[in-house]
């Protein structure tokens, strides 16, 4: 057996180990074919002597046992360790497959991608930019485990990128702000109760047809402070026979926002709103049966269901949010460097 062939064997081990540092390699594929091979290799060497790999690569476990030292920080992290990974971005590759190469598996990737994509657009990653990725390895049952991402720095085109977990699930940058898309604060509408829920094959109660409720009935006492739930621009305010009177608040990311049955309106057309802004007072205006709050969201002119719809939102975090998240922020931070 020559050397060439052993130094081979030595890396393919490091490689398909759970490494700290990895790299990804040149080769171009079908991503079908190249997921089912990679499957395939990560099982034929769960059985290698893992005794070989930590004389290979001594200073990669040293760092390793560091990081486990300081998981018990993290509130979420129950004597769990991390691991850290780097991906580069090669030339003739790409952020998925470098990432595939590394070790990461489909849902690891499509997290990392939904964390940080507010901030770079991915097509336009340049050759050598680096990610750095620290991840929890919580253990499940004895023989499972599961990695959950806490936190990613990217360096491209010269500057540096952050995405932290907080304990919401959601993924923000160093000043604890997420200026994604989607910013919504559904917390003013959690305060009361849903009377009428998202339907649209419902039966009227006044005109007793089979008609689309597009949006939640709030129930909520007349004279009600109605909050915006997002930034954007009044676009109309307006009264009609079966909305009453109403606000439309238009974000510039091609969503809109609708509230109706309102006892009276604080805002004009044109207005900049910000998000948790007093908007109007809620009411019992238009075709209704009780005082209450209609509330729709739009999404590229198709109403979607508000309820649905929470999970796609990014929320702000409170201040008290804000105070663990600087805490817990700082340990991976440092990890990340």
């Amino acid at each position: 057996m020559s050397i060439f062939f052993i130094k081979t064997i030595i890396i393919s081990l490091i490689l398909s180990s759970c490494s700290i540092l990895t790299e990804g390699k040149k080769i171009s594929f079908n991503q079908f074919d190249f997921i089912k091979t990679n499957n395939q290799l990560s099982n034929n060497t769960k059985e290698n002597n893992k005794e070989k790999n930590k004389n290979v690569n001594t200073q990669i476990f040293k760092n390793y046992k560091k990081i486990q030292n300081e998981s018990d920080f993290l509130p979420y992290s129950s004597k769990n360790i991390f691991i850290k990974k780097i991906i580069y971005i090669k030339k003739n590759s790409n952020f998925f497959k470098s990432a595939y190469e590394s070790g990461l598996n489909l849902s690891d990737i499509n997290t990392i991608i939904k964390a940080i994509e507010w901030q770079i657009n991915f097509r336009k990653l340049n050759i050598n930019s680096t990610f750095n990725l620290i991840f929890l390895k919580k253990q499940i049952n004895s023989k499972k485990n599961k990695n959950i991402l806490l936190g990613i720095k990217v360096n491209n085109l010269g500057k540096t990128y952050y995405a932290i977990r907080a304990t919401n699930g959601n993924f923000y940058n160093i000043n604890g702000i997420n200026k994604s898309k989607m910013i919504m604060d559904f917390s003013f509408l959690k305060k009361y109760r849903i009377s009428s829920h998202f339907n649209l094959h419902r039966l009227h109660p006044i005109t007793h047809h089979i008609s689309r409720h597009l949006g939640v009935d709030l129930a909520m006492p007349e004279g009600t402070l109605v909050l915006s739930t997002s930034n954007g621009e009044i676009t109309k305010t307006a009264f009609s026979k079966t909305s009453g009177f109403y606000i439309v608040l238009n974000n510039k990311n091609q969503y809109t926002t609708k509230y109706m049955h309102l006892k009276k309106i604080l805002v004009t057309v044109g207005q900049k709103i910000k998000i948790n802004q007093k908007i109007a007072l809620s009411g019992n205006t238009g075709r209704t049966t009780g005082p209450h709050l209609h509330y729709e969201i739009w999404i590229n002119k198709h109403a979607i269901n508000p309820i649905y719809a929470q999970a796609s939102f990014i929320e702000p975090l409170t201040q008290k949010e804000l105070i663990s998240y600087f805490k817990t922020s700082q340990i991976i931070l440092s990890k990340l460097k």
